[in-house]
């Protein structure tokens, strides 16, 4: 299957919920020709809880703007906002671990039929202080120590 960043191919839209319903070791092919290994982050009576599967691409953690950059994947597991159930929330973020600072700068939000609803990026994006206790905190902790918030 594939799936992709900034330049998602249409392809890799298309494939990207069903790819986000499979175990966390399912790969992709990014635009820039790297495999995506998508990580599920959370068990799936939290994943209901929460009304979403979150996943993190392994693959594109490195170092880069304020410390990590990461690609975030996020599946609405019904619907929401006025999202139908399916509809892929892909964010590209970067996290300072030891500052507790993190960042959003890339969304894109994909309907189940591959559409893309919206895609747009921050050209200076605000940095916003991590609570580490709650959802959000446990995937930038994952990014920052790869321990499974479970």
């Amino acid at each position: 299957m594939r799936a992709g960043k900034r330049g998602l191919t249409l392809l890799g839209l298309l494939a990207a919920p069903a790819l986000a319903t499979t175990s966390g070791a399912a790969t992709g092919v990014a635009a820039t020709g790297v495999a995506a290994r998508w990580q599920r982050l959370f068990v799936p009576s939290v994943e209901n809880t929460l009304g979403r599967s979150v996943y993190v691409d392994k693959a594109s953690v490195k170092a880069g703007m304020i410390g990590r950059q990461f690609r975030q994947m996020q599946v609405l597991l019904r619907a929401h906002a006025g999202y139908p159930q399916g509809t892929v929330l892909y964010t590209e973020r970067a996290v300072d671990c030891t500052g507790s600072r993190a960042l959003s700068y890339h969304w894109r939000i994909v309907r189940p039929n591959g559409t893309v609803l919206r895609d747009w990026s921050d050209a200076s994006p605000s940095v916003s202080g991590v609570q580490w206790a709650g959802e959000d905190g446990l995937v930038l902790k994952y990014v920052c120590t790869g321990v499974l918030p479970r």
